[in-house]
């Protein structure tokens, strides 16, 4: 049992409560768990079974629940849970299930992951995040669709590449009814974004940079919240374009970027790419830093860092990229 203890105030008994969730049904158990109960109870993964958790909590809130993200079915309830004002923590599995292995847990079963998840609450103590508002889950929708297609065209088009004359009229059609799709899917995204004046505000700021249009400033307005909000070295880190030290003794290794947010860290490495090309300033940076002897990669990440500074001062003060001392010619400012 975690006991919180307060000088002057009577000792606190906390409440850690761990949601395994799977397709048609959730297993919810309680750290510590109240005697004469048992160890895990399942519900329905529906609105009833949201509803009589929500009824649950509300009547004896919890210090922490935390669940994992399970490829979507975790949605319902995590929206009903903010809503009634117990936002839960969403968990990376890889994060709770390389603490199970720490614990020497190998086995694995719903009831039992509701119970790792409790314990990994009352030891970590992770910070809820609060459930994106409607606009931002409608365009979380949007551009997971726009994904979607685009990885079938891919597919499609490579498929047509090998064949044969017969089957290549099918694949052609498909490929235009996808490119449809996506099209119709844009047109959606444009129109949430247009009917919510923060929000077209928001990707109004980052669609004003060269590089950047329109799919790529909702990416990161939604990907990245806190942009305007944080430090370019902390975006950067959030977007895991921030290298990491590789160190043991006498040996140091080469740096390395990993983790973070990797399509929202794709989509602003295939603008950037633009941003060199016809920014001159950019332009300019980039080759000085291949003129030093940096790698491709490397320099390409530099100008990530750098943009994601400017990008986060742009969002603080409301400005626009022709508005900032970049858009007007002069050199880089700092991003940090």
């Amino acid at each position: 049992m975690v006991i919180r203890m307060q000088e002057g105030e009577a000792m606190e008994a906390e409440r850690f409560i761990g949601i395994d969730v799977a397709k048609h049904w959730v297993d919810v158990a309680e750290l510590p768990c109240p005697a004469g109960s048992r160890p895990s109870v399942r519900v329905a993964n529906d609105a009833d079974g949201w509803a009589a958790l929500v009824e649950r909590f509300t009547a004896d809130p919890p210090t922490l629940i935390v669940l994992e993200a399970s490829g979507g079915y975790e949605i319902g309830l995590v929206t009903s849970l903010d809503l009634a004002g117990l936002t839960p923590v969403v968990a990376n599995p890889l994060s709770t299930r390389r603490f199970a292995q720490s614990q020497g847990r190998r086995a694995k079963t719903d009831r039992i992951d509701a119970l790792m998840l409790a314990d990994y609450g009352a030891r970590l103590r992770p910070t809820p995040r609060p459930v994106p508002e409607a606009t931002a889950r409608k365009l979380q929708e949007l551009l997971t669709r726009h994904r979607q297609l685009t990885k079938m065209v891919v597919e499609e088009k490579n498929r047509g590449h090998q064949a044969s004359p017969l089957l290549r009229p099918s694949v052609e059609a498909h490929i235009a009814w996808l490119e449809q799709q996506r099209t119709e899917v844009d047109r959606l995204m444009a129109s949430v974004v247009a009917s919510d004046p923060d929000w077209q505000a928001r990707v109004a700021v980052l669609d004003s940079v060269p590089g950047i249009g329109l799919l790529t400033a909702t990416i990161l307005a939604v990907g990245v919240p806190e942009l305007g909000d944080c430090s370019g070295k902390a975006a950067a880190a959030l977007l895991g374009v921030a290298p990491y030290a590789v160190e043991s003794g006498l040996h140091r290794g080469q740096r390395h970027i990993g983790g973070g947010r990797r399509q929202v860290r794709h989509a602003l490495y295939e603008a950037v790419m633009t941003t060199i090309r016809w920014e001159p300033t950019f332009r300019a940076h980039y080759a000085q830093l291949r003129a030093a002897g940096k790698p491709h990669k490397l320099a390409m990440i530099a100008c990530m860092r750098r943009l994601l500074g400017i990008l986060t001062a742009m969002l603080r003060d409301g400005l626009t990229w022709k508005q900032t001392k970049v858009g007007q010619g002069h050199f880089l400012v700092s991003s940090s």
